[in-house]
């Protein structure tokens, strides 16, 4: 018997609390999945305070480990508070760990150099800087990438100090460039812009052109 409308109530009351407890449910699973992550990472973590680490979408120095989240430092200035569940769940790249990370760049030279010539020069610039790591395990060559529309690509690689992942290690790659462009320049070697491809369309048939040097 419904007495009053009270079996209404209940029911009410009864499903109101059951959604509640789903609802809260699924907040202490996210807590207790952080927190329980937040242990495992403090007996057994893949970086130490001020590593470089690149978590997800996420890049920089390594602050604090607390039992929800992980906290970086971004070297744009932000402040990055990870879960750590993501820390476990995701791919961690630790670019301090063993202090040794390998940059590379493309350089082109046209289809006339000589290509052994360029690489010999090119490898002999990137040894010659201060910065650059040189040792049997960690040695720097250049191999031949791309044939392009115009150039033929050589691909660079070499490697650089990163226990101190500050300035310097992200400096030295465009200083290494710079330097690698010069030496090529110095002795003859082109480094020509893409041919482009010009097309008339409709009635006109002419098209002025005026070559500056």
């Amino acid at each position: 018997m419904d007495i009053a409308g009270l079996g209404h109530i209940t029911t009410f009351l009864l499903t109101s609390l059951g959604a509640s407890a789903i609802i809260i449910g699924f907040a202490f699973k996210d807590i207790g999945e952080n927190f329980i992550s937040g242990i495992i990472l403090a007996f057994n973590r893949p970086f130490n305070m001020e590593d470089t680490v690149e978590v997800g979408d996420h890049f920089g120095k390594v602050k604090s480990l607390e039992f929800r989240y992980t906290k970086l430092k971004t070297f744009d200035g932000k402040d990055v508070y990870i879960p750590n569940s993501d820390v476990l769940r995701k791919p961690v790249i630790n670019y301090t760990e063993d202090g040794f990370f390998r940059w590379s760049f493309v350089v082109g030279i046209a289809y006339e150099d000589d290509v052994d010539t360029a690489k010999s020069l090119i490898l002999s610039t990137v040894n010659a800087h201060p910065s650059v790591i040189q040792d049997q395990i960690h040695q720097s060559y250049v191999a031949e990438d791309e044939l392009a529309v115009s150039t033929v690509n050589l691909k660079v690689f070499f490697w650089v100090n990163t226990f101190e992942f500050r300035k310097e290690a992200v400096m030295v790659r465009g200083q290494v460039i710079r330097d690698v462009k010069q030496a090529l320049a110095s002795q003859g070697f082109s480094m020509p812009s893409d041919i482009i491809e010009v097309k008339l369309y409709g009635s006109q048939k002419e098209l002025p052109i005026r070559i500056t040097k």
